[in-house]
């Protein structure tokens, strides 16, 4: 049932999936951890859009959209909404949509906000669903302790992380070690036999960056530390949380 109805939902939308990208979704249908990590601008923010607006549509939901900024979580609301203004029904079933808010006739909300380096001011918040954007550079503490209880009241909540590999923080954790996740990988390779980019692209970037970057950005793979001057233990344990202030 749910796959036919997510099938009608990407034909609503004119939203033809890669493999992957329709991987991605049967795994968050399925699953209640899900982790993927994409290369850059392999059409995640897209798929995981899609996957919002089918839950707030089939019943009633609150999916909480975090990321480490505000132009990070503002980004993938804006795909959100791009979806909605496709068609005129879906519109006329918003009963608020402000810059980070939307609310739905059948009671289901998407919300958007930023975690920033402490997560103080996403305290609070509860939701059926939380996606998590650029989940390697969202700290492991934020994580544990503001963004996982969110789904505390939920017996069926779900947590679903995005991103590129960075350091071996949570997502790294979600992605290799925790075996309650259900796994996404996808790399150059197959966005580019998908046609998202090109060879040629793929070859000019090999060009502009160093091995270690093409293997995060575009292998989608976590760098040894042994390929690092510094180790990303080392790296982490050098973080430190400060409050923001003006500069006059």
């Amino acid at each position: 049932k749910n796959l036919f109805f997510l099938g009608y939902i990407l034909n609503f939308f004119k939203f033809k999936p890669y493999s992957y990208q329709k991987t991605f979704l049967k795994y968050c249908l399925s699953e209640k951890r899900v982790a993927a990590k994409f290369c850059r601008q392999s059409g995640k923010s897209q798929s995981v859009a899609v996957y919002a607006l089918y839950k707030c549509l089939i019943e009633k939901n609150t999916i909480i959209v975090v990321a480490p900024t505000m132009n990070q979580s503002s980004e993938l609301y804006r795909k959100i909404r791009d979806l909605v203004s496709v068609h005129k029904y879906i519109e006329v079933q918003l009963e608020k949509d402000t810059a980070s808010e939307m609310i739905f006739k059948n009671g289901s909300r998407i919300i958007a906000i930023p975690c920033g380096v402490e997560g103080k001011t996403i305290r609070g918040y509860t939701g059926d669903v939380v996606i998590m954007e650029e989940a390697g550079i969202i700290r492991d503490s934020i994580v544990n302790s503001v963004i996982i209880p969110m789904i505390a009241s939920k017996p069926n909540g779900q947590l679903i992380k995005i991103g590129t590999p960075l350091t071996k923080n949570n997502f790294y954790h979600s992605c290799v070690e925790d075996l309650k996740y259900k796994v996404v990988n996808v790399s150059w390779q197959e966005v580019v036999n998908a046609g998202q980019y090109t060879q040629d692209f793929i070859d000019e970037q090999k060009e502009n960056l160093t091995d270690t970057e093409f293997e995060s950005e575009y292998g989608a793979q976590w760098v040894s530390d042994t390929n690092s001057f510094f180790s990303s233990e080392l790296i982490n344990s050098c973080i430190e949380d400060y409050g923001m202030f003006n500069v006059m």
